[in-house]
């Protein structure tokens, strides 16, 4: 969450000219629905569900760059199937960095929805340590607090 994934694939995806997709913005074309109108109406188990159906009709193409959502790699076997795929990049993040995002950006995020201040960071903290062991199984984590985009594009074209 907030970690940058959207501008770094756009990034990434014009460096290597190829598509730019953010899965959570896929997610609402299919649905017709915000990602909170998802929550609010079928509960984060139908968000997931709808999540999980929307990134495997996106691996069985090639050519793109995604950004996915900060808990796809969490559910179901999501992980497997994006390193299956092609490469995969965890932008990791501090607590603390996260929080900073978030709190200038006009984006809601149904996960935090009422926090502030240490109950925010604690929370984030909380997920992060959550969903570590998940992003952790990238093939490559980089800072995502001062992304080099460059160095990242070269990791990739290094691995073709």
């Amino acid at each position: 969450m907030a970690s940058g994934k959207s501008t770094a694939a756009k990034k990434v995806a014009a460096k290597l000219g190829l598509q730019s997709v953010d899965l959570d913005a896929e997610i609402v074309k299919t649905s017709g629905l915000s990602i909170p109108e998802i929550f609010k109406a079928k509960g984060e188990k139908g968000f997931r569900k709808l999540e999980q159906s929307e990134l495997r009709k996106w691996i069985e193409k090639d050519d793109f760059v995604m950004a996915c959502g900060g808990g796809t790699p969490c559910f179901f076997q999501s992980m497997d199937e994006m390193n299956a795929a092609g490469a995969t990049v965890y932008l990791q993040m501090t607590p603390k960095a996260v929080v900073d995002r978030v709190q200038s950006s006009k984006q809601e995020r149904p996960i935090l929805k009422g926090l502030s201040g240490k109950k925010m960071l604690d929370k984030v903290a909380f997920q992060l340590k959550k969903r570590e062991p998940f992003y952790s199984r990238a093939q490559w984590t980089v800072n995502g607090v001062n992304l080099d985009v460059e160095e990242l594009v070269g990791m990739i074209n290094h691995s073709k």
